[in-house]
């Protein structure tokens, strides 16, 4: 009964819109490429990206997610062997950006002519929706293209957003969901004709119930992960560029919508940026994904309201606070949940796990994620012992499975972040699902300082228990046993920190951090494993140099 319980506890957390949509996608796929409708692109000025990216095309392959593989045979836009985001990857045209407008149009007349096939990724809705806003856009930056070439790459848009309609993502909601309505809108801005007028009154539906529940008050987008919430950042500021060059009826209502949630989301994501300006990452995060911070802010200007940046601070609805000192230190801590409740996927069982950076360098670091393929390397990224908080008993703080399940996870209670003089405390609690055991509580405090950072763990689950606290360095720090503890350096035999602990037993291990898709780096981590009857209260110090 083991997998009917589990697929049951993930699928009572479902909304009743993503079973339906599921359902009908079954019973009517997209078994047609729906005719191109009137081709007529209304002239403005091109709406560019953040970022235009590198050249991911040498000519005879392409790279992405840390791979190259060949573009030639009759497979070469779902080439054998590449696995579905590589393939994604290719059918979305970020990178048309990057290329020479004589090596673009060839590539572009070769989808056209290639990618007739309606079931397959080409034609799926999210690869869609991020293309779609690309060809536009560059359609209207090089408009001295050839004629019959211009019309046959607007022909295709209109066939490739028809197509796009008819399949909205209701099934899965989320950032994809919010994509396909991004783009409905935008493509409906930027032609003329009924159909495109259809397209911007569905699409306006969609953004207007989407960003109210995705974007939460905080500014955080809920599916809580940097990555993606950058990526939306960009889309809906891009998008409110679009509508401000439009005369359609809806253009002022949707220019107000995306700017206002474009602006917010900008905004929070200040407090998710290390001092080298990455993200953090939590979640579902990886470097070299999504544009930076600095990017979007240059492309779309400074936060109208820039938050203050020293010292505790608190997102309160996404559940993430932490410790900015200004000068290089600084901590996010994870109270949130995984996820909405409807769509986890792209969660990881991290509650009360924290990163750190110290003078400018992280030091305490999350995993990462690899690959989104089912199997060991995707179970481990989003696993409990991939991340800096506390496993109990080796099992996980949520039931996850497949790439992006989950069935039962833990409630969270609210945290705290304040001021306490030098630094701050930050403080949060979580009651784990039960699993064939009492349910487990947790409740976690850091205080953090100039040249100090500590935790406190107290736990409680009745009868014996093993518990497993888990600190991964960053790659490119050693440790070595000290008189006091566990000496943390650089490979220079610089000093970076010492970690000293109350009674516990700290070993060291080699482990994978996964910092970009496609890419592993083998680093240091210390975990301490102490077994414990009823509860259990555990303390450590990071004492900074």
């Amino acid at each position: 009964m083991g997998h009917p319980l589990r697929s049951l506890n993930t699928l009572r957390y479902l909304q009743a819109a993503q079973i339906v949509n599921r359902a009908v996608r079954t019973v009517d796929p997209l078994d047609v490429i729906p005719p191109a409708g009137a081709a007529l692109l209304l002239p403005r000025a091109a709406v560019r990206p953040a970022e235009e990216g590198a050249d991911r095309f040498d000519g005879r392959s392409f790279s992405f997610l840390n791979r190259r593989a060949p573009f030639c045979g009759d497979d070469r836009w779902h080439p054998a062997g590449a696995d579905a985001l590589w393939i994604y990857n290719l059918q979305y045209f970020r990178y048309i950006w990057g290329m020479a407008p004589a090596d673009a149009q060839p590539l572009v007349a070769d989808w056209i002519a290639t990618n007739t096939a309606p079931r397959s990724a080409a034609w799926q809705p999210y690869p869609i929706s991020l293309r779609v806003r690309e060809w536009i856009e560059w359609l209207l930056a090089y408009g001295d293209a050839p004629e019959p070439f211009r019309h046959a790459m607007a022909r295709s848009i209109t066939q490739q957003t028809e197509a796009l309609a008819r399949q909205l993502e209701f099934h899965l909601m989320g950032n994809h969901l919010l994509e396909n309505a991004i783009t409905l809108c935008w493509a409906g801005l930027s032609f003329a004709g009924a159909r495109a007028n259809a397209w911007t009154v569905q699409g306006l539906t969609v953004l207007r119930e989407q960003l109210q529940q995705q974007v939460l008050t905080d500014g955080v987008h809920d599916e809580r992960s940097p990555m993606y919430q950058a990526l939306l950042t960009e889309a809906t500021l891009r998008l409110a560029d679009v509508a401000k060059r439009s005369a359609r009826v809806q253009a002022r209502e949707i220019r107000e919508l995306a700017s206002s949630a474009g602006r917010a989301m900008l905004r929070s994501l200040e407090r998710m940026v290390h001092p080298d300006g990455g993200y953090a990452l939590l979640n579902d995060t990886a470097h070299g994904v999504a544009p930076s911070l600095a990017s979007l802010q240059v492309r779309f200007g400074a936060p109208a309201e820039p938050s203050i940046r020293r010292g505790a601070w608190m997102l309160e609805r996404a559940g993430y606070c932490g410790y900015d000192n200004g000068l290089g230190q600084y901590l996010v801590f994870d109270n949130g949940p995984i996820g909405p409740d409807h769509q986890p996927g792209h969660g990881h069982a991290d509650t009360l796990s924290f990163e750190l950076s110290h003078r400018n360098r992280r030091l305490i670091t999350d995993t990462g994620v690899m690959t989104y393929n089912a199997g060991r390397i995707r179970q481990y990224d989003r696993s409990t012992a991939a991340h800096n908080t506390v496993e109990i008993d080796g099992r996980d703080q949520c039931e996850l499975w497949g790439s992006f399940r989950c069935a039962r996870r833990p409630s969270v209670s609210s945290g705290s972040a304040e001021n306490h003089r030098e630094g701050g405390v930050l403080a949060g609690s979580y009651r784990g699902p039960g699993r064939g055991v009492r349910s487990v509580s947790h409740t976690r405090q850091i205080s953090v300082g100039p040249w100090l950072v500590s935790a406190t763990d107290r736990i409680a689950a009745a009868g014996r228990h093993r518990a497993t606290i888990r600190l991964h360095l960053a790659p490119g720090l050693r440790v070595r046993r000290a008189d006091r503890g566990w000496a943390i350096e650089e490979r220079d035999g610089r000093s970076v920190a010492t970690l000293v602990s109350d009674a516990l037993e700290w070993k060291e291990s080699i482990t994978a951090y996964h910092p970009e898709f496609g890419r592993e780096i083998a680093r240091t981590s210390l975990a301490a494993h102490t077994e414990f009857r009823d509860t259990l209260a555990a303390k450590w110090w990071l004492i900074l140099k």
